[in-house]
């Protein structure tokens, strides 16, 4: 497959391209559009990644080893929901966007697997791990879901457990101090109880009706800035008809929870654990998860202020993990405890989702951490395997970028360019290529926002308004120039999330460019292909957000880059815009989400 590409693009290792042309005049340029539906949609995976799934592990946690002494110094570790009934796997990579490799039948152990003795031995429903490096003994800590008992029809008592092991890969044995043991849990069920009854909150009841449980999952360490410890969890209700919210503690040791800060810091329904929010006019905001009874698997990051205080984001899951609606929103604090004040639809306050169930293409996109390579974030979640109908199928790893904007009321937030099911460009630090666009000056001959050409930012939920895109009424011409020649390979020009303004094609991109001898010209390339069959949902005239025209060519040594872009005058009649009445109706502007340059 790939040697079938390699004749269209040449590629990269190949070195500057020296153009016929470049001395006089425009010459085509040879490039490839990445549009491969013969070859299964492949693409030059050294240039791009695309989430098509494949690693099974619902609830990833991914964590860097940074431990130089280590065997697995430079791999990203990946843990999920892999083997619930048995322990939990790992897997590693090192580019974190490629193929996941299984550790266990290397090392042939599972990354955890409880013994005899250990309280949910025989129970299973080892759920959500996640994994924290100490670098002050260490040692590599991991929390756990675990049940206690069974009660049948899903009804379970889960609590969390803590196992330690020398190497990312384990084996993870439970941990034997501050009084734990492989029988004990991280948490006394008696005593959350009436820690519980203390606040005034409810808990599950055992099927007799009498005994009472404190059931948590998802437990999510977090070292703050000044070195303190905690755990972020949640009490989980919904089994027993309750609404799952998110608790707090802080710890002494990682085995050794402070158990005087315990504190709930979330309220399933509510933009604050003490009830509704209004708008600036006084008005009520309706809060998005009203039908909804989840907030689940926590994880937290956190952003210095020019004054160099620190603010706390609180991301979480919302809405069942079957549903195709399973979202990551995100709330903002002044502390790692709070208080915690969730972000509205309008502040930006949808993290990730499926813009309540709109797109096809994507499902279930929620349970997620983030990590963080060099200055760049991403985000690390599971969607579903049935990409239209969601469901109890599969749930597989997905990644996308995250990066910090200002919502309209100019607070700094985060924002994700995702979900994507689309190409998108590998990580820098593992492809050698990063975005030069934000590096250009940027000139337009027309139309509005040309800053959201190379602000980073994907266009991608129907209902955001803070990020913009490029849009024109008539023919333009796009023009980035760099302040002096740069080696490009590539450039990805993204379609509007709107199917009423999205471009047909690119009609023309110039390069002006030098050869290997010292000759300057202009490469050309007529009529940049965008993959309509790929990016246009199935069944309706909707865009599925994200998808870029693509060329790839040989490298070449540039200095500016023009970018033409129509109005279509006709489009195709599949592709037709349409007003409510059923007529067809002619294109009124045209609008780009971003520009992305990729070379050295």
């Amino acid at each position: 497959m790939k040697n079938k590409l390699a004749g269209a693009i040449g590629l990269l290792a190949a070195g500057i391209l020296v153009l016929s042309g470049c001395g006089e005049g425009a010459t085509p340029l040879p490039h490839d559009n990445q549009i491969h539906p013969e070859y299964d949609n492949a693409y030059v995976n050294e240039l791009f990644y695309r989430n098509d799934l494949g690693t099974t592990a619902p609830d990833p946690c991914v964590i860097q080893i940074t431990d130089e002494e280590s065997t697995e110094y430079g791999y990203y570790y990946l843990y999920g929901t892999s083997d619930p009934t048995m322990g939990i796997r790992a897997y590693r990579n090192k580019d974190l966007t490629g193929k996941w490799e299984d550790v266990t039948p290397e090392k042939n152990f599972l990354a955890f697997h409880p013994a005899a003795g250990h309280y949910a031995y025989g129970k299973g429903a080892f759920w959500a791990p996640e994994v924290v490096y100490d670098s002050a003994d260490g040692k590599y800590y991991m929390y756990y879901s675990g049940a206690l008992e069974n009660y049948g029809d899903n009804l379970q008592h889960r609590m969390i457990g803590v196992a330690v092991a020398d190497e990312p890969y384990g084996p993870f044995l439970p941990a034997t101090t501050d009084g734990l043991d492989a029988s004990k849990t991280l948490f006394d069920n008696a005593d959350m109880v009436a820690r519980m009854e203390e606040m005034g909150l409810d808990v599950g009841r055992k099927p007799n009706g009498v005994d009472k449980l404190f059931n948590c999952i998802d437990a999510s360490p977090y070292v703050a800035p000044d070195g303190t410890k905690y755990l972020y969890f949640v009490h989980e209700g919904t089994a027993y008809g309750l609404k799952s919210d998110i608790f707090a503690v802080e710890m002494e040791t990682w085995t050794k929870p402070v158990m005087s800060t315990f504190k709930r810091l979330t309220r399933c329904g509510y933009y604050t654990v003490d009830g509704e929010f209004t708008d600036e006019d006084g008005s009520y905001v309706p809060n998005y998860e009203a039908n909804n009874g989840v907030n689940e698997g926590p994880y937290m990051y956190e952003r210095q202020q020019a004054d160099g205080s620190w603010k706390y984001y609180l991301t979480f899951s919302i809405n069942g993990y079957m549903d195709k609606s399973y979202s990551v929103v995100q709330a903002v604090g002044d502390t790692p405890m709070g208080p915690f004040r969730k972000l509205t639809e309008k502040e930006g306050g949808l993290l990730i989702s499926t813009d309540w169930e709109k797109f096809d293409h994507v499902s279930g996109t929620g349970h997620h951490s983030f990590v963080t390579v060099d200055d760049e974030i991403y985000i690390v979640y599971h969607e579903h395997v049935a990409r239209e109908t969601g469901g109890l199928g599969p749930r597989d790893v997905a990644v996308d970028r995250v990066l910090w904007t200002k919502n309209g009321n100019g607070d700094e937030i985060l924002y994700c360019n995702g979900p994507t099911w689309s190409l998108q460009p590998r990580i820098a630090k593992h492809s050698g290529y990063s975005n030069l666009a934000k590096e250009a000056q940027v000139k337009v001959s027309g139309g509005a926002n040309a800053e959201a050409l190379t602000d980073g930012l994907l266009s991608i939920i129907s209902g955001n308004t803070f990020v913009k895109e490029y849009e024109t009424d008539k023919t333009a011409t796009i023009t980035l120039t760099f302040d002096d020649y740069r080696e490009i390979s590539a450039v990805m020009v993204y379609n509007s999330k709107v199917f009423e303004k999205s471009f047909i094609d690119i009609a023309k991109i110039e390069f002006d460019c030098k050869d290997g001898v010292g000759g300057v010209g202009t490469a050309v390339i007529e009529k940049l292909a965008f993959d309509w069959d790929f990016y246009k949902m199935a069944t309706v005239n909707l865009m599925r957000p994200g998808g870029s025209a693509v060329a790839v060519f040989n490298p070449l040594m540039c200095k500016e880059i023009r970018i033409t872009i129509e109005v279509p005058e006709e489009r195709p009649e599949d592709l037709a815009i349409m007003d409510e009445d059923g007529y067809f109706i002619k294109q009124a502007a045209v609008a780009v989400s971003e520009i992305v340059v990729l070379g050295k």
